[in-house]
């Protein structure tokens, strides 16, 4: 006997950290693009390479969401091929909207795309988000490759009692841990994306929403206890940043899940036992984390543009830089904006209409 579908409950501060999320990425790579443009003189610290962060917490988010929003639909093959649509649909679209706009660049001018990687391009692999040894032609559709096999899986996950999800998640984690050995560097890009240690912040946000299942008001010591961790861990994080120097500010692997991974897992539970005691993030972060998609593929090509442009009027002050950071930013709000209103939106009330 399978228990009837209830309407996810809607959490807005869960929103508001997707916008979060997205804005630390924007400071990742606007540091960047300033370091590229900017002269020698630049106004963004080093520190805003921690803006990485930002993807971390997209995945706890994600794993978390899944479970929510699929909450009595297990043994339900048409409800789990109707989450599998729905997943496909949000993400293909507007990512192979842009895909599109970084080939036709590609194909005018290969130097611009992927030069950190001698301009080397699976096409094929790029548009199918499938494992490959390159970035894809968008660049953050790395993460998206990550994305879609968690989906893939969690489909899987579908057609089992519900009760069964914590133990399958176990598991997984517990193959991933075993078996990440095998995944060595320069093989196949397959078997690393299935072991990669990436994919236990998904899992992080899977538990996190089964556990809240069960209990859905956490005792305010359970609370305190994990804002306590979290600022034990933030310290930890600094403290090695600051003797080691720039090289945890680029953590991979294992080393990524415990500086960034359960500081995500940590921040999102307590944001969303802080929402039961009313505290709720500010509107304007609810806002941008509804954007936060559009904003996520199109911020690259924005910053990009605009750094161009910067190029050819910059000076070795910062006077420039007061100027142009603001406005680049405000650019990747406006363009994510309309791409969201214009492109995103109705894509996704298309895909619906279809389905």
């Amino acid at each position: 006997m399978t228990t009837k579908p209830v309407s996810p409950p809607k959490i807005k501060n869960i929103q508001a950290l997707r916008g979060v999320a997205v804005l630390l990425i924007v400071f990742f790579h606007l540091a960047v693009i300033e370091q590229k443009y900017g002269g020698s003189h630049t106004l963004l610290p080093d520190f805003c390479q921690f803006g990485m962060f930002g993807v971390d917490l997209f995945f706890v988010i994600s794993g978390f969401v899944m479970v929510t929003v699929t909450r009595g639909k297990f043994q339900r093959p048409g409800q789990a091929f109707t989450f599998l649509y729905h997943r496909v649909s949000r993400i293909y679209p507007l990512y192979w909207f842009y895909s599109l706009l970084v080939l036709a660049i590609f194909l005018y001018q290969p130097s611009l795309v992927n030069n950190s990687q001698a301009n080397q391009v699976d096409i094929a692999a790029s548009f199918l988000l499938l494992p490959q040894q390159h970035l894809p032609l968008l660049m953050v559709g790395w993460t998206l490759v990550h994305e879609i096999y968690f989906y893939l899986v969690f489909f899987l996950f579908l057609f089992l009692p519900e009760k069964f999800l914590p133990a399958g998640l176990v598991l997984w984690t517990t193959a991933i841990v075993l078996l990440h050995p095998l995944a060595i560097p320069g093989n196949d890009p397959l078997l690393q994306l299935v072991l990669h240690p990436l994919t236990l912040e998904f899992i992080g946000g899977c538990l996190l929403a089964s556990g809240t299942v069960r209990r859905k008001k956490i005792p305010a010591v359970c609370c305190s206890l994990s804002a306590a961790l979290l600022i034990f861990i933030t310290a930890v994080i600094a403290f090695m940043l600051k003797w080691q120097g720039a090289e945890l500010i680029n953590p991979s692997g294992w080393q990524r899940i415990f500086f960034l991974g359960i500081p995500a897992i940590l921040i999102v539970f307590f944001l969303i036992q802080a929402e039961q005691r009313h505290f709720v993030l500010p509107g304007s972060l609810c806002r941008i984390g509804d954007i936060s998609y559009s904003i996520y593929l199109s911020h690259v090509l924005t910053l990009n543009l605009l750094g161009r442009i910067w190029a050819g009027f910059a000076v070795d002050t910062t006077i420039d830089n007061l100027i142009v950071l603001p406005i680049m930013l405000l650019s990747v709000i406006a363009v994510g904006y309309i791409s969201y209103v214009r492109i995103e939106r109705p894509m996704i009330a298309l895909s619906r209409k279809i389905a």
